[in-house]
């Protein structure tokens, strides 16, 4: 056994990117442990990270540049070189601008997320408006939610000054499990903490207050708290006077949720939800921690979240020292999107169906309906698609997109793992994992990171960026940032914060950048609010541009997710929720790696026991779940954490895809996200 080395870098399993400690014997990774002594880690690593070297050495990466030689999704490949596939990449494309024009192409990021400003200046170089990216599905609702209110500062939760938590659908041991620690420093410092979610999770367990909902009625929930605050004259009075707009609309609408009609909606007490008002209202500062898609993946998810979000401007908790607060950081935004915008010069797909995702705006178009938008050619044809990281199964009815890609003049997609979306592509490419790269990362505080490579590329895998590099240059297009080089590419995303490259490289545990905007607070004192009145728009002006053609409503309305689908209740008598976090699991990425995947032979469909004994359904007995949409078949197991009536399974599972039981039109009007988590369903044992 030779030496051991211990490189400092960062796992991009999933989106956190947290920073590692990498060991590398004989230039192999064998085994990775959390960093220690960084901001929010404190040395831990969850099931995902732990299995790095699974991931690293899996057997199904992708090796070398791959061109299809059989008829499309029979899996049929043969290696070519990299000089062969930018030529075929270059030739196609320029082919698809020529004879349909550039918005004939879609330019498409999934996972991982980091090189989404190289493709993004790509698209606008070839002139086309539809650079989306898995955002489709996830955050972008959230984040056109928080637009439509305050603009475009999203404000985070100032956890180190506040005296009360409002955590709404945000599973920490789950989805951000480094922070565990600084969960746990909260409660040891007397922070009050509300935990608002459907199940009875770890993070609930440990709340003062757990108000368990029925998913999909956040929007009850928020305006009865709301009624609650304003009855009682516990908001204040000088915000909203001064800086709110809409409020007495917003005041009259919310009398109609008082808590004794909420909890008959949302299944939580009327008496906790004063009490969740009353604390979250009186003892303050308080800040919201949300999260990036519980709340946004429902047919009525948008209108949901904006009721969540006015609670902190009623309060007065916007960008105040333990509220929601503008966060220190480096004169540049936490990636580069900041410095260039999607090419807007003729409508984007979505852009007809979803127009308020464009005026807020998002800063790319909206791919929810990619296949509709292929199989119809509708607003005009798709012709080809340029990809990495496409995976299918985060659509709804995910084998509907799959039919659609095969249907393209050119489709390739550059991935570390072979997953069907690559088996129906024209072209494969390998791309390297956060291991095998060199990355300039930005961190919380203004903290800046290198994550360094750990072992060589296996095979000829090439670092997306790169890739995106030689394809534009084959193609004659020069952007200024990019033809300079990786390097100089990444000191360009350094710059605002007065540090080198060299510098970082030279600083393995990260760096403060040396340009930093100071803490602040009530910004809106010296600037209008970026919305079409200044102000707080609890009434949005931007929706109700839309009232008429798309049935907007400029104030946060509550509507049933039942009643606006017109499901037959007898027939589909349960919830169905998918994709509620595991800790073993992100989407379909890790399946594939023995560890995670061997804790679940078979998709687990968890049910209430309730419900078990009520359809004759044991604990662990083969079950079928049938949808409007589809039907699939798993392992019940019965689970505690839920309410009765509302049945979890996680998506992307090879064996059995809970994201085929939603319908591809339940959609949210205003976002265009799938409603994964409260479509109908009906259990038969098998």
């Amino acid at each position: 056994m030779g030496e051991t080395k211990i490189v400092k870098t960062s796992c991009a399993v999933c989106g956190a990117c947290c920073e590692i400690d990498a060991y590398v014997e004989d230039g192999k990774l064998v085994s990775v442990e959390g960093a220690k002594n960084t901001p929010m880690q404190e040395g831990g690593m969850c099931a995902k990270g732990v299995a790095a070297a699974q991931f690293e050495y899996n057997p199904e990466r992708i090796l070398y540049p791959m061109k299809r030689i059989g008829e499309k999704g029979e899996g049929k490949f043969a290696r070519i070189s990299w000089d062969e596939a930018y030529d075929m990449i270059a030739e196609n494309l320029l082919k698809v601008r020529r004879e349909y024009g550039p918005e004939a192409t879609v330019f498409y990021v999934g996972y991982p997320k980091w090189f989404r400003p190289a493709m993004l200046r790509f698209a606008n170089l070839y002139g086309s408006p539809n650079f989306c990216t898995e955002s489709s599905t996830c955050f972008q609702a959230a984040a056109l939610a928080w637009k439509s209110i305050y603009g475009n500062r999203i404000c985070g939760p100032d956890l180190n000054n506040t005296k009360t938590l409002l955590i709404w659908s945000s599973n920490l041991y789950h989805s951000k499990t480094t922070t565990s620690g600084s969960y746990q420093a909260l409660k040891k410092r007397g922070v009050k903490i509300i935990d608002v979610d459907p199940r009875h999770t770890v993070t609930a367990h440990d709340a003062d207050l757990h108000l368990q909902l029925i998913p999909g009625t956040d929007g009850a929930l928020a305006l009865s708290m709301a009624q609650v605050i304003i009855e009682e004259d516990l908001y204040d009075h000088d915000f909203v006077e001064n800086y709110v707009f809409g409020f007495e609309e917003y005041r009259e609408y919310v009398q109609k949720f008082p808590p004794e009609k909420a909890e008959k909606i949302t299944g939580v007490p009327a008496d906790k939800i004063r009490r969740a008002a009353r604390l979250y209202a009186g003892n303050g500062p308080a800040s919201l921690m949300f999260s990036a898609s519980p709340i946004v993946h429902h047919i009525n998810g948008v209108q949901n979240y904006r009721a969540v979000f006015s609670l902190i401007a009623l309060t007065g908790n916007y960008d105040v020292e333990g509220g929601n607060r503008t966060q220190p950081g480096p004169f540049s935004p936490a990636n580069e999107f900041g410095k260039v915008k999607r090419y807007d010069g003729k409508e984007a797909i979505g852009q007809k169906d979803f127009p308020a995702w464009f005026d807020l705006p998002c800063q790319e178009a909206q791919c929810t309906r990619l296949a509709d938008y292929i199989l119809e050619e509708d607003p005009y044809p798709i012709k080809a698609v340029f990809s990495a990281g496409m995976n299918h199964r985060m659509w709804p009815k995910p084998g509907h997109l799959l039919e659609a890609l095969k249907k393209l003049d050119f489709y390739v997609n550059t991935d570390m793992f072979w997953s069907d979306a690559s088996t129906v592509a024209d072209l494969v490419l390998p791309a390297c994992t956060s291991y095998e790269r060199e990355e300039v990362q930005t961190k919380p505080g203004g903290r800046f990171f290198f994550s360094n490579r750990v072992v060589e590329p296996l095979g000829e895998a090439k670092n997306d960026i790169e890739i995106i590099m030689e394809v534009m240059k084959r193609m004659g297009l020069e952007d200024e940032v990019l033809a300079k080089g990786y390097d100089a590419y990444m000191q360009y995303i350094l710059e605002p914060s007065g540090l080198t490259l060299e510098e970082l490289k030279a600083h393995p545990e990260g760096m403060k950048g040396k340009n930093l905007y100071p803490p602040a607070v009530k910004t809106y004192e010296r600037e209008p609010f970026h919305t079409p009145s200044g102000k707080v728009e609890i009434r949005s002006l931007v929706l109700e541009r839309y009232k008429d053609t798309h049935g907007y409503s400029g104030l946060p309305v509550y509507q049933d997710f039942w009643e606006i689908a017109g499901v037959d209740q007898k027939q589909y008598p349960l919830i169905l929720n998918t994709g509620s976090r595991k800790p073993q699991f992100f989407h379909s990425r890790v399946y594939r790696m023995p560890w995670l995947a061997g804790i679940e032979a078979e998709p687990m469909v968890e049910i209430h026991p309730e419900d078990g004994k009520k359809y004759g359904i044991e604990d662990g007995a083969k079950v079928r779940v049938v949808s409007p949409a589809g039907e699939m078949t798993g392992a019940a197991a019965y689970h505690v954490g839920g309410k009765p009536g509302v049945v979890y399974i996680y998506h992307g599972s090879p064996h059995g895809d809970a994201n085929e039981l939603i319908g591809k039109d339940y959609l949210d009007p205003i976002s265009g996200f799938p409603g994964f988590k409260s479509y109908f369903c009906r259990m038969e044992r098998v």
